[in-house]
């Protein structure tokens, strides 16, 4: 028996025989029925011991269930699994209880924001970040750059890098952006900051800057990763 404070096995038992058998309907009305100290061990039962046992159809399946019944009880939760299980390389957003999962929460704004800040920072190829902002309708580059801002890795950063090339009549915006990313605080926003700098010419800026990137380097990094990613190491 678990020492876990938020463990308790009786409602683990009867989790696992709704889930085991896809009684979805019945899982609902379950938790419906607990009380509000039940409900949230049942919470934490689903998303800690449930949802890592689970093979990838399963997993998206409950979690899009669950979310579709109650998003703002269950979703950070079966956001925290379903990160884990993306680290481990158990399932992946492309498939097609991924994309159901995604279509369930698109319409919501606090919902899909949740998703990004969640979901983002492990995410290891640009291209798929521009089709998660895709496939949750996050299509406004300004919101794009909201969320890319706050998650210090290199697919995001380069992710907001293309993003800003479509902002670069706005030197106010530029500015304000490279400034936000000296103050937050981190070896790769003060890189990208100075990257910017350059790119743009953003003389005003002012700061000790270690990245030092020749001209010609310039012109390949919005559309070359492997490029991009070597000016950041510099």
């Amino acid at each position: 028996m678990s020492s876990d404070k938020h463990y308790n096995p009786a409602i683990h038992r009867c989790l696992q025989n709704f889930v085991g058998q896809r009684d979805w309907q019945g899982l609902l009305l379950y938790t419906d029925e607990l009380s509000n100290a039940q409900f949230r061990t049942a919470g934490y039962i689903l998303g800690e011991r449930v949802m890592p046992t689970l093979g990838e159809e399963d997993t998206w399946e409950l979690a899009r269930v669950l979310t579709q019944h109650n998003a703002r009880a269950y979703l950070i939760t079966i956001l925290k699994a379903i990160r884990s299980k993306m680290v481990q390389g158990e399932i992946k957003l492309h498939s097609t209880g991924g994309r159901a999962f995604l279509d369930a929460i698109r319409s919501n704004d606090i919902d899909r924001q949740k998703a990004l800040m969640e979901l983002l920072p492990v995410i290891d190829v640009p291209a798929d970040i521009q089709w998660l902002f895709g496939k949750l309708g996050v299509e406004e580059g300004r919101a794009r750059m909201a969320s890319l801002l706050r998650i210090p890795t290199l697919p995001c950063s380069f992710a907001l890098f293309h993003t800003l090339r479509y902002a670069d009549h706005d030197h106010a915006l530029l500015v304000r952006t490279t400034l936000f990313l000296m103050k937050r605080g981190d070896a790769l926003g003060f890189n990208l900051a100075s990257l910017l700098r350059a790119y743009y010419g953003l003389e005003e800026v002012k700061g000790t800057f270690a990245l030092h990137i020749e001209p010609y380097q310039l012109a390949r990094l919005g559309s070359n990763y492997e490029a991009f990613c070597q000016a950041m190491r510099r």
